[in-house]
């Protein structure tokens, strides 16, 4: 027996001690030199905790390599990979060392060097430390407390892979040569180089330009003093600061964060999408911020040479002023990669003139020269004397304006935007001047006539009302509304005076007539009733919000009318109606097939990306939902009813009220429940939308055998299982397009997040909706438990009223 306890007992020691062995290889360290490499199983943790150095596998290889991730988060992000195109087999032993001749060096099991960084120089004593920004240099161990860039003999922030991390440069060293970028991965699951780079492009004026191999896809436009050209969201935020140097040193762009607790950083995905992502603690994952990309004019040279990209035209590319298209049959199929060319050409020195644009992406600057000192006036002149100078414009914006860019031949890639652009100087034919010139004369002397006529219909009709019935209520400021007033009886005639015959639905506003004017044109008129849920204040709103508003997925507001006791909007008439008669209809739905339903989708994304980010405003719908989608007669979906709209000013996101208005399924929950809305609240709408679109059910109002979920709570359960496509309409036949299907559904679930943070902004939607990359992880959508939403948020404290289940509600809530 005493035998037996002493095996036992040897056994138990033998086992402590390869314990023991083991975790002594897997300990970390403070630094790397020659006489104490890194082991794969060992770690090398910065000194505020950070970043951590080690071997990794990425997802589902079977590949090994060196990396640095973040530390002190539950999802391994690797911001740096050592050996992409020298991976390790996993079942290989290798280790991380540094040479007396301060190399670098990752060598195998058989002592192979699979991957070395060369040094600028050597020094007695080289170590290898990871700094707490997530740099890995190479230094003096005897100069311990000097780690200023010049004391570096070699750094990881000049070698960069996929992501720029705060402090890091990207750019060139001119004395070196040393150009630093961004390659993506080539999957998620191989870190090795991929097809895409982001780099600065120092052809011209130096500026960031994401490439294909060795094509172009989208440019950042040149630095304008303030940010590039082509980021006009890129504005001074409260979680990063940013700057761009050039001297005769150095090219580049940084930033730094200014909270340091926020961890944040800039990603180039295997998809080509530059992104800002920051880490949320709340959803324990990285959260897209914003994307360099944000619409389809960001494809680079989408509309050829002197073509000019705006979103909210349709079609999106136009000539400039002065051109016309180079091949007329392909541009009119919309095939505008010939661009267009001059009607008149030049005369160089003879009269040529320079047509002024404003809020413009600035072209090109590969085919620019610039000057950092003249002033706006002398680089006119400048270009006048060059009869290659197609265009001029300012270098530097702040402080009036100072500096020259001057382009040489060719204009492309140039996008209008809605505000926050520059202004650009064409150079045109004195002919075109002359032109523009009789054009504006012309406009002027109609305004001045006109107005001059309206004004005075106005203090007229004004007069005769207050003389006869003194103080009206509901009376408009024409000025206000800034549309064209029609009389009512223009509008009975045109609506057959109201007939039940012409009228189209009721809603809360009230009834809706088609109508058709005499010249011809087919409308529709919004009658406010006198029962209304809906008073003045809301028909005030609308106009004031749509009459400002100009965007290919936004309905037409033609004018108003407004008589003794009318109230009337007159909009571009909608042939098929509204999209809820289509994805709610047995019959009608069978002509939806899939591509279809998807550019309805993304039509209705592009919409509200205009309203959110692009427009004179930024405006909360707060009342989408697929009676307010209108389709025109090629089914491009339009957004309707501005009612309920709300405008942010400046930087503002968020807003509380306490008159909640919506419809019940399709409110998000921190705006039923709290009156809080913000941009994200018609994320959640638009969330549902797409999941009533794909499944052809309403949210609210939905059943199923198996549980008592609405209809969010069943895509859900559905997707959490891996069955998404269960929930596809079955009218939409063999049309089905699954991968495509499944993006849809995956990007709704992410838009109804409970959560307003969780939720993507509307120009990652449009990004994702339009590329392949990988989508986060969805959480939990809001009203998931409960059956009902009314019954969700019925609290005793707040009053409801509301008429049916699809129609707009207010509730008043006390505060």
């Amino acid at each position: 027996m005493a035998r037996k306890k002493s095996y036992y007992l040897l056994l138990w020691f033998f086992l402590f001690l390869m314990c023991f062995k083991m975790f002594m290889s897997a300990t970390t360290t403070d630094s790397i030199n020659a006489s104490h490499p890194m082991r794969d199983g060992s770690t090398l943790v910065s000194e505020g905790g950070n970043f951590e150095l080690g071997f990794f596998t990425p997802g589902n290889s079977d590949k090994r390599y060196l990396g640095i991730w973040y530390k002190k988060i539950p999802v391994q992000t690797v911001v740096w990979v050592a050996n992409r195109n020298a991976p390790l087999v996993s079942s290989s032993v290798a280790s991380l060392r540094v040479t007396d001749l301060s190399v670098l060096e990752l060598v195998n099991g058989t002592g192979g060097v699979v991957w070395a960084a060369n040094s600028s120089g050597s020094v007695r004593n080289p170590v290898a430390k990871l700094l707490d920004s997530g740099n890995l240099v190479i230094k003096n161990e005897d100069e311990n407390d000097d780690f200023t860039p010049a004391s570096f003999l070699w750094q990881s922030f000049d070698h960069p892979c996929d992501i720029q991390l705060p402090g890091m440069k990207l750019g060139k060293d001119v004395s070196t040569g040393l150009d630093r970028y961004l390659t993506s991965w080539t999957s998620s699951d191989d870190p090795s180089p991929g097809s895409y780079t982001y780099r600065l492009d120092y052809r011209g004026y130096p500026q960031p330009v994401l490439m294909k191999s060795r094509v172009e896809q989208y440019r950042n436009g040149p630095w304008n003093g303030v940010g590039f050209s082509g980021n006009p969201n890129l504005k001074p935020n409260p979680i990063f600061a940013f700057h761009f140097v050039m001297n005769a040193k150095e090219i580049y762009y940084t930033y730094e964060l200014l909270n340091k607790s926020v961890l944040s950083h800039r990603l180039l995905n295997p998809y080509g999408t530059m992104q800002r992502l920051v880490w949320s603690e709340y959803a324990q994952g990285w959260v897209m911020y914003l994307t360099a990309q944000s619409d389809n004019c960001d494809t680079y040279a989408l509309c050829g040479k002197f073509g000019s990209c705006n979103i909210a035209d349709s079609p999106e590319c136009s000539c400039l002023k002065g051109f016309e298209p180079k091949s007329p049959n392909d541009w009119n199929a919309g095939d505008w990669s010939d661009g267009c060319m001059r009607k008149t050409a030049l005369s160089c020195n003879k009269g040529d003139g320079f047509l002024k644009y404003t809020n413009v992406k600035l072209p090109d600057t590969q085919y620019s020269w610039y000057n950092t000192s003249m002033t706006l006036a002398e680089c006119k002149a400048k270009c006048m004397l060059n009869c290659s100078c197609v265009a001029y414009a300012t270098l530097d914006v702040r402080a009036g304006g100072s500096g020259c860019l001057i382009w040489i031949d060719i204009l492309i890639d140039l996008k209008i935007y809605a505000q926050n652009g520059q202004d650009l100087f064409v150079r045109v034919d004195a002919s075109e001047l002359e032109k523009g010139k009789t054009r504006t004369w012309i406009l002027a002397c109609s305004v001045i006539l006109g107005a001059s006529l309206l004004v005075g219909s106005v203090i007229l009709y004004w007069k005769r009302r207050f003389s006869r019935k003194g103080k009206v209520r509901g009376a408009y400021n024409s000025d206000e509304l800034e549309l064209p007033l029609f009389d009512i009886s223009v509008i009975a005639q045109a609506t057959n005076n109201f007939s039940n015959c012409n009228k189209l639905g009721e809603g809360g506003f009230g009834p809706v007539y088609k109508g058709k004017l005499e010249d011809g044109q087919e409308i529709a008129v919004k009658r406010l009733s006198k029962e209304s849920r809906q008073g003045h204040e809301e028909f005030k709103n609308e106009v004031i919000c749509i009459a400002k508003l100009q965007h290919r997925n936004l309905v037409k507001l033609l004018g108003c009318c407004i008589g003794a006791e009318e109230s009337m909007l007159i909009y571009e008439y909608m042939s098929n109606k509204s999209l809820d008669l289509f994805i709610f209809d047995d019959m009608r739905s069978e002509s939806l097939g899939w591509n279809v339903r998807y550019q309805i989708i993304k039509g209705i994304a592009r919409g509200i990306l205009y309203l959110h980010q692009d427009s004179r405003l930024r405006i909360v719908h707060r009342d989408l939902k697929a009676s307010n989608i209108l389709l025109d007669a090629e089914m491009n979906p339009k957004i309707s009813d501005f009612g309920m709209a709300r405008s942010f000013d400046g930087n503002d996101c968020e807003a509380k009220t306490c008159r909640v208005v919506g419809t019940y399924g399709y409110m998000s929950p921190e705006y039923a429940i709290d009156g809080l809305f913000s941009l994200k609240s018609d994320v959640f709408s638009f969330g549902v939308l797409v999941l009533e679109i794909v499944s052809g059910k309403r949210n609210r109002g939905f059943t199923h055998p198996d549980h008592w979920h609405n209809l969010l709570g069943h895509a859900w359960r559905l997707f959490k299982e891996g069955r998404s496509l269960e929930l596809v309409d079955i009218t939409t036949g063999s049309s089905c397009n699954a991968s495509q299907i499944l993006r849809a559904i995956h990007i709704a679930l992410l838009c109804v997040q409970q959560s307003p943070d969780e939720r993507p902004g509307m120009p990652s939607v449009v990004v994702m909706l339009d590329s392949d990359g990988d989508l986060p992880q969805p959480n939990e959508p809001g009203f998931y438990t409960g059956r009902d939403l009314g019954e969700q948020y019925s609290v005793s404290s707040k009053s409801e009223s509301y008429c049916s289940n699809f129609m707009s509600v207010t509730i008043v809530s006390g505060r």
